[in-house]
């Protein structure tokens, strides 16, 4: 039996590591945004059937292709990646926990 809660989480960090996929290596400058749901609206309503609330956070990777930040509160949370001769990548959302790890190997145009 599967069982979801429907509420959002507190403090949740999400983080990630971006590589080339044909050398494995890190990718650094990597446009990272992450795109937040949230059941709690920006003006405190709630609804747990539906996201009212959404946050986009853009970050850049490190040297060692990492990136991370911390989100107040989160339901569903999805990344996209975007690099200069890498084809654009979108990870596949993930419900929201304590910690998020993402692992992307990006592919040259």
């Amino acid at each position: 039996m599967f069982y979801r809660s429907n509420q959002d989480v507190e403090n949740v960090k999400v983080e990630g590591h971006v590589f080339d996929s044909n050398n494995s290596l890190p990718l650094n400058n990597v446009k990272v945004t992450i795109i937040n749901e949230r059941y709690k609206s920006d003006n405190g309503h709630i609804n747990y059937d539906e996201y009212l609330g959404n946050d986009k956070i853009e970050l850049i990777t490190n040297d060692q292709g990492y990136y991370n930040t911390i989100l107040r509160k989160s339901a569903y949370v999805y990344v996209i990646l975007q690099k200069e001769g890498y084809k654009t990548y979108e990870e596949k959302g993930k419900y929201a926990k304590k910690l998020i790890v993402f692992k992307t190997y990006m592919n040259v145009k």
